[in-house]
């Protein structure tokens, strides 16, 4: 058994003359909805095996923040570059499956519209939108991460700040 949660950056500053979309950095409000939805996730997660994440600033700092609450070391998250500079699902779908074996949970930090895409590629039951900071668990019947395919994985869970409250 495989676990699957995508997990979308949460809310970053504006975009601005001074900053680049690579490098825009949470919003204050950001740095709290991801703390709050990481602390709910914190609830039923025994634990992670590994973390990867897109380079891009709000990316990064979501996917600090789930580690810090989830007690995964901050010096073992993997940045991806390709989690950033995605060229459709088929890329997020190539990392994923050349994923270890012993890895059983997976968190891939990153953004939409690609997620989005993801999710709904992997599991029919799930389509609903993923606004910032939503995380999507989906299980997989498999013991290999190169097993896993389209309409494949089933859902565990579906977290919003919306339908946490």
């Amino acid at each position: 058994m495989k676990t699957l949660f995508i997990i979308r950056h949460s809310k970053a500053v504006e975009y601005a003359p001074d900053h680049t979309d690579f490098g825009r950095c949470l919003a204050d409000y950001g740095v709290q909805k991801a703390t709050l939805i990481a602390k709910k996730l914190a609830q039923d997660l025994d634990g992670v095996d590994l973390m990867l994440s897109s380079p891009a600033c709000r990316a990064l700092e979501t996917a600090r923040i789930f580690a810090t609450v989830l007690n995964y070391p901050l010096t073992e998250i993997v940045e991806q570059d390709p989690l950033y500079h995605f060229g459709g699902i088929e890329r997020a779908l190539h990392i994923i499956s050349n994923v270890a074996e012993a890895v059983d949970t997976l968190v891939l930090f990153g953004h939409n519209p690609t997620f989005n895409a993801l999710a709904w590629h992997l599991c029919s039951q799930f389509r609903e939108g993923m606004p910032t900071s939503s995380v999507v668990g989906i299980t997989f019947k498999i013991s290999s991460w190169s097993g896993i395919s389209a309409k494949s994985g089933s859902l565990q869970t579906y977290l919003t700040k919306r339908n946490i409250k």
